[in-house]
């Protein structure tokens, strides 16, 4: 029904004129002009017209109906922009306090996520005075959790343990051991193992023996860390063991090998041959013919000499490889239409000595061809001398 604007005259008495009946006492008051600050309640779905004589209806509440499933309640606001507004819309800013609102009542939808970033947490700032948005990797920083904060539950008394997984699966207390089981090999590289703390230039390994609790650095010790016969003699390089290495017999003996084995004797001292070998050395130079003088220890004079040029390049020459001995007799000298010998050795009760024969070129047969003289390249060559006694 449309709003009637017609006016109520005051003062008239409505029950004389009328008979008193209730449905012409409702149709007054909707009938009625308001002469006070109160309203009434407008029903309509159209704003009500608030211009001439309809002015009195900006004191009025209406409700409007254009959606019934959803009516709205509208004032009419005077001033900059007037018109009918819903009174949802005119809360000032600030407005709802805390008592206005109901326990568990506001949800996560309704807080706003603007100045905060993903994945940050809310919490009252550093003055106490708001809340801020911060990193976890903020919160939980080096030394802020406690130890006393873990929960050690399972964990049997004088176990050490510490948090994590030895395979797929939830985090959980786990043993060192475990940790350490589950390493793969060659997973601890050299440079993590300490040095032993006394190190020197001499090698250190780290070892164990019996009784140790546990592994120790230690010097390689042949008395103790090798078993006895446990080293052969493929294991020794050849020629490397010196004389003072052995362990010697009584005075006057020889090690000689007897049956398959290796014992001492006594010296014999009758029908027994001493030899000397000498080192190599160098052929005279033609300046200076007279070689240096060679002491042989023989202890007297020896009952034979045998001098000979070993061929020491390695291409060889006239016809010899390196490594051969050739007897000196050999080599000569041409003087004037004969050969003489290049070289006269000799030996007395002390030493031997040996001389070169002549300033010449010194020449020999070349055994591949056969042709003859061969004059020798004289530092492809070296003296040696054997002597028995």
């Amino acid at each position: 029904m449309a709003l009637n604007s017609n006016t109520f005259i005051e003062g008239i008495n409505p029950t004389a004129t009328f008979g008193g009946y209730a449905s012409v006492l409702l149709q007054l008051i909707r009938q009625a002009i308001p002469s006070s600050t109160y309203g009434m309640i407008l029903f309509d779905t159209t704003p009500p017209d608030v211009t001439g004589s309809n002015a009195w209806r900006k004191t009025c509440i209406w409700l409007n109906l254009s959606n019934p499933s959803l009516p709205t309640v509208n004032v009419y606001k005077e001033g900059g922009s007037p018109g009918w507004v819903n009174v949802n819309n005119i809360i000032g800013n600030d407005a709802i306090v805390t008592a206005m609102i109901s326990n568990n009542a506001v949800t996560l939808a309704k807080l706003s996520t603007t100045g905060g970033s993903a994945n940050q947490l809310i919490r009252v700032n550093a003055g106490g005075s708001a809340f801020e948005f911060v990193s976890l990797n903020n919160l939980v920083t080096a030394g802020s959790i406690n130890v006393s904060a873990l929960n050690t539950v399972g964990i049997p008394a004088t176990q050490f343990r510490i948090p994590g997984t030895t395979g797929p699966g939830t985090a959980a207390w786990v043993l060192p051991s475990s940790v350490i089981d589950n390493l793969p090999d060659g997973y601890i590289a050299n440079d993590y193992i300490a040095p032993a703390a006394n190190a020197t230039s001499r090698s250190q390994f780290l070892t164990t023996r019996l009784g140790d609790p546990f592994a120790a650095w230690r010097y390689f010790d042949p008395t103790n860390d090798l078993q006895p016969n446990a080293m052969n003699g493929d294991r020794v390089t050849n020629s490397s063991i010196a004389l003072s290495k052995i362990i010697p017999a009584t005075s006057d003996a020889l090690l000689v090998t007897q049956g398959g084995a290796v014992s001492w004797i006594p010296y014999p001292t009758a029908n027994f041959v001493n030899k000397y070998v000498s080192a190599e050395i160098a052929i005279p130079p033609h300046t200076s013919p007279i070689m240096t003088p060679l002491n042989h220890g023989l202890g007297g004079q020896p009952i034979m000499l045998y001098a000979v040029l070993r061929c020491v390049d390695a291409g060889g020459d006239a016809g010899y490889n390196q490594g051969e001995e050739v007897p000196i007799e050999t080599f000569y000298v041409q003087d004037g239409n004969s050969d003489e010998p290049a070289f006269a050795p000799r030996a007395t009760a002390t030493q031997i000595l040996c001389r070169r024969t002549s300033e010449s070129t010194i020449e020999t047969m070349n055994v591949s061809s056969g042709i003859t003289p061969h004059t020798i390249v004289e530092n492809h060559w070296r003296l040696k001398f054997y002597a028995l006694i």
